[in-house]
């Protein structure tokens, strides 16, 4: 469910009622790839979902440069390069493109794909009935069925991935190339998080000394990090497991913390991975806002971590040879744009209220 989770989360956040104020003929063919045929519903679903990354992306590059976004003229910005309205519709048959592929590919290796279809549905049913997007979609010319036909299909991405690159495919991860993804780019930790936001100096030399003394007591054994956890948020203390599991991390207090390339990014990630594994240490935070108390711990020695990040970590390797086989494969496909059909839905008629457009 990787690639659909990825498509929805852009579309969240900008979700209102809108309208493109389009009108088209039921099942109405707007492309055809290869022996693939979408419907003019199934591309306005496609552009709107594509529109709200973009405009996604855009907000990620003001907040990067400290801009405000609460009034953005999404038309106005460019997109690698491309006008916004270019780079959506481009996108949009760069997906229909990949989606065909993909589907295709699934076909010819005879992927069964019965699990994936009924997981794909109950999501798109939970969506359309929890996140408004049976008014939304309605009101823009694209159905229940043909949303539970996008989201089916952008399950043959993952199927096709776990095809070649899983544990038994035909270009397998090897688990010497998962460990070592998972030790170069992650770090396991227990981390008392102490923020100082509002706090008088008194308070904050206060909880200073307090975070001292449990750094001496951590370092001479005389407390474990379980103990000074419950201390400082006044809790009784949990038993925790010590035995070795696939299923339950050994210490239920770690956070894994990923650097800059994954999406666990933690801005203290560098110092943290840096210490010797047991080694603890006060780490400032930025800007005078807390300190945080960390205890290094050595995230090989869980076999939690490889077996619950195993999908991440192959995706993480293998995500850029397996885009290159989709897009060579697509590329393969006979392309046609009924124009007739994919006129009528225009970037620009995607109305958004609160932002005026």
């Amino acid at each position: 469910m990787k690639n659909i989770k990825r498509i929805l989360a852009a579309a969240i956040t900008v979700l209102m009622v809108l309208s493109f104020a389009a009108c088209h003929k039921k099942n109405e063919t707007a492309v055809k790839v290869g022996d693939i045929k979408f419907s003019s519903g199934y591309y306005a679903c496609v552009l709107f979902f594509t529109d709200s990354q973009a405009r996604s992306k855009v907000e990620s590059e003001f907040e990067e440069k400290g801009d405000d976004t609460t009034d953005i003229d999404y038309y106005k910005q460019k997109i690698d390069g491309k006008s916004y309205t270019d780079w959506v519709k481009d996108e949009t048959i760069n997906t229909l493109k990949k989606i065909a592929a993909a589907k295709l590919l699934c076909k010819k290796a005879e992927i069964d794909d019965s699990e994936a279809k009924t997981q794909a549905e109950t999501y798109a049913g939970y969506y359309w009935d929890s996140y408004g997007y049976s008014v939304v979609l309605s009101e823009n010319g694209v159905s229940k069925e043909t949303f539970v036909a996008y989201m089916t299909d952008l399950s043959y991405e993952d199927l096709y991935f776990d095809y070649l690159f899983g544990a038994e495919g035909e270009k397998a991860v090897s688990e010497e190339q998962l460990k070592e993804e998972l030790s170069k780019n992650y770090a396991l930790a227990d981390m008392l998080d102490v923020d100082f936001t509002d706090l008088e100096d008194d308070v904050k030399t206060e909880k200073t000394e307090q975070l001292n003394i449990y750094l001496e007591q951590l370092k001479s054994k005389k407390a474990t990090f379980e103990e000074v956890y419950h201390d400082y948020n006044g809790e009784e203390e949990e038993e925790q497991t010590t035995e070795s599991s696939e299923d339950t991390p050994l210490d239920s207090h770690a956070t894994l913390i990923g650097n800059s390339e994954t999406n666990s990014e933690n801005e203290y990630f560098d110092d943290i991975y840096a210490m010797a594994n047991g080694e603890v240490k006060i780490i400032d935070k930025t800007d005078d806002s807390g300190k945080i108390l960390v205890v290094k711990k050595d995230v090989m020695a869980d076999p939690y971590y490889l077996k619950s990040y195993d999908n991440t970590l192959r995706h993480a390797i293998a995500d850029e040879d397996f885009k290159k086989i989709i897009e060579d494969y697509a590329e393969t496909l006979r392309f046609k744009e009924i124009t007739s059909a994919t006129k009528a839905f225009k970037v620009k008629k995607i109305y958004y209220p609160e932002s005026a457009n």
